[in-house]
């Protein structure tokens, strides 16, 4: 049997170094006890937040000739590279190179389709505010724009796999990492969950589970986007004749910082926020819409970053610079740098605490927040006897995240099926 490559760092200390030159200790369970027993204390901190990156969603499971198949959504460099190779045509790609200056093979766009699409957002704000707009740069600029949105739309959705359920297992991974959440201290804030992901695979798990989310819409048959409802709860009435409340158990707070492909730009006049979520999430619907929010669009409202974007940072900074705050970060390769400014600012409170699963050797800024050597910084990953990487989002669910009260709450359901329904 092959031996765990396992690793916990606080700042330049090194939690697992004892066990591993203990050669009686030496094992895989008490390697993973140790980082279990850390990250149990992490769950009772009393501000706990989440960023989940692209990694998440990406989901491979090997098929019948034992070829590892990608069941979810690529990450942002397969993205890009499928977007170049497939989608853009030859002729494009050498209009950009020579006409527009952008060389899709330099470093900048080779593994970001964000950067790119980001790129194309400003330059089409130039040719509006330079009265070029019935130009044939334009209208070359726009068709690339939708290219790429419609290919991102149809990778997000994943419709042929959530079809026919294919992508069952990382649903349900998903469903484990919210309904394990839910075993937290219910006395304690509910945590809040930031994501980078377009996709819907939260949702998808947090309706199944029947758990309540606020996530910055409200209202009934359309939802529109307005952040005050972020300071809300959902609490259920405990003392008619004093008037307490109680937050109830099952509630999340969802973040999408980048937007989401069920969130349309709406031209409703009586709104502030012109930012709608829509139900009716199939390709064919969405590719009908003009502005779909997937992508932050910088310079498109003369903003550094338009609303719902501008407002759902804020809101990840609030959270940040709370006291004894603990920031959790999963599938994320600190690639975004606005994101990383924040997270950076944050270490000026002293209570800040971030806990980074990731590996260190793939990441330059994961490598360069592990030469700081401050023990507020926590870096865990590597991987397992089955060469499963345990700082990947399944490992991370299946082996770190405590499933704290689970027999004990599935033993109140089954009494409570047997004593409604009784044979």
């Amino acid at each position: 049997m092959s031996e765990s490559e396992l690793y916990f760092y606080k700042g330049d200390e090194e939690v697992l170094q004892k066990i591993k030159d203990k050669p009686d200790e030496k094992t895989e369970t008490a390697l993973l006890k140790k980082i279990q027993d850390s990250f149990n204390k992490v769950l009772d901190g009393k501000n706990l937040s989440f960023l989940l990156g692209s990694g998440c969603s990406s989901y491979y499971l090997q098929n019948e000739e034992k070829e590892w198949e990608e069941i979810g959504i690529p990450t942002m460099a397969p993205l890009a590279k499928n977007f170049y190779a497939n989608i853009l045509t030859e002729d494009e790609r050498k209009w950009l190179k020579t006409d527009v200056k952008l060389d899709i093979d330099s470093a900048t766009f080779q593994n970001n389709l964000e950067t790119f699409l980001g790129t194309l957002h400003s330059l089409i704000y130039f040719y509006e505010t330079t009265n070029q707009s019935e130009t044939a740069e334009f209208k070359q600029v726009k068709g690339i724009i939708n290219k790429a949105r419609n290919f991102l739309l149809e990778q997000c959705l994943n419709e042929t796999k959530r079809g026919n359920e294919t992508d069952i297992d990382l649903v349900n991974l998903y469903k484990m990492f919210y309904r394990k959440l839910l075993y937290r201290n219910a006395n304690l804030p509910k945590p809040s969950i930031f994501t980078t992901n377009y996709d819907l695979y939260s949702e998808i798990a947090l309706d199944s589970l029947g758990i309540h989310y606020v996530n910055g819409f409200s209202g009934g048959i359309k939802k529109y986007f307005n952040p005050t409802i972020f300071n809300y709860a959902l609490a259920e009435k405990m003392d008619l004749s004093q008037g307490k409340w109680s937050v109830i158990d099952n509630f999340i707070y969802l973040y999408k910082i980048h937007g989401s492909i069920n969130w349309v730009q709406d031209e409703e006049q009586t709104k502030l926020f012109r930012v709608r979520e829509i139900q009716e999430t199939t390709l064919e619907n969405l590719t009908k819409k003009d502005v779909i929010m997937i992508h932050p669009t910088p310079l498109k409202q003369n903003a550094s970053m338009g609303s719902p974007y501008s407002d759902l940072f804020r809101e990840f900074q609030k959270r940040l610079m709370r006291n004894n705050n603990i920031l959790i970060t999963l599938g994320y390769s600190f690639s975004d740098e606005h994101i990383n400014n924040l997270i950076y600012q944050a270490f000026t409170i002293p209570s800040f605490r971030l806990i980074v699963f990731g590996d260190f050797e793939k990441s330059d800024e994961i490598k360069k927040l592990k030469s700081l050597n401050d023990p507020r910084i926590w870096i865990v990953g590597g991987k397992l006897e089955n060469k499963e990487s345990l700082h990947y989002f399944k490992g991370f669910v299946e082996q770190i995240l405590p499933d704290l009260s689970n027999d004990e709450i599935d033993d109140k359901i089954d009494n409570a099926i047997k004593t409604l329904f009784p044979r």
